[in-house]
């Protein structure tokens, strides 16, 4: 049987499974209603919203929350982020689950639908970093200098959160997918090597600017590919 090509990045990080790798939510399949909240760099409350209706009032602070955390996943860029009506379920006591269908323009992209989810702080009315899926159409195999790009940004980023343990981090089988026009995002898949710590498949999401050589966003996952089985997965933000 044939083995597939492998890239091989070498790095440094601290084993921490449990405290430092980056988790991943579930968006679920939503419709498509109107539009509550905007933000370029803050979010913008919707002056239809009913703020004496119960319910109505945290539905928009939640959704401003969130439109805010998006753009915030994008520091230095231009960010324009419209926020459909969101689902909203309790978290525990201080936490309510946020999902919902994003339109999000990116230095004046075409607008990208962005599923998104995140978890709301009702004390403090901010969103955690989103969990964010791009949806696109014609995916294909990305050119070998973008799959080396993405060894070497995924290695930077292994190297932040796991300082002082060695790592072996191999990619294969990268795929891309266009996105608001001027964007690719990357899914790219493979296996860290902690050496005697053993080893962990590795799936890694990413948004390209092939123009700029830019990873605007990028994450990872650690075990079992969450989202093989799952069309609606969505990987996690930092």
């Amino acid at each position: 049987m044939r083995q597939p090509a492998l890239l091989i990045a070498t790095l440094t990080g601290s084993l921490l499974f449990g405290a430092s790798m980056t988790g991943a939510l579930r968006a679920p399949a939503l419709a498509m209603p109107a539009v509550v909240a905007t933000t370029t760099s803050t979010a913008v409350r919707d002056e239809g919203s009913n703020e004496g209706a119960p319910g109505l009032h945290v539905a928009g602070a939640q959704a401003d929350a969130l439109a805010v955390a998006i753009g915030a996943q994008f520091p230095g860029h231009s960010v324009d982020v419209a926020i459909d009506t969101p689902l909203i379920s309790d978290a525990g006591p201080a936490q309510q689950q946020v999902e919902a269908l994003a339109r999000v323009r990116i230095d004046g992209s075409a607008p990208m639908l962005v599923r998104a989810t995140a978890l709301y702080d009702r004390e403090a009315r901010s969103a955690d970093a989103p969990s964010l899926w791009f949806e696109g159409t014609g995916e294909h195999a990305v050119s070998p200098a973008t799959q080396r790009g993405l060894a070497t940004a995924a290695a930077r980023r292994l190297d932040a959160e796991f300082a002082g343990q060695p790592v072996t981090l191999a990619i294969d089988d990268a795929r891309a997918v266009p996105v608001g026009g001027r964007y690719l995002r990357v899914v790219a898949r493979g296996v860290a090597d902690f050496g005697a710590e053993g080893r962990a498949a590795t799936t890694i999401e990413a948004l390209y600017d092939p123009r700029s050589g830019e990873w605007l966003r990028l994450d990872y996952a650690l075990g079992a590919d969450p989202a093989a089985n799952d069309a609606a997965f969505a990987y996690a933000g930092s």
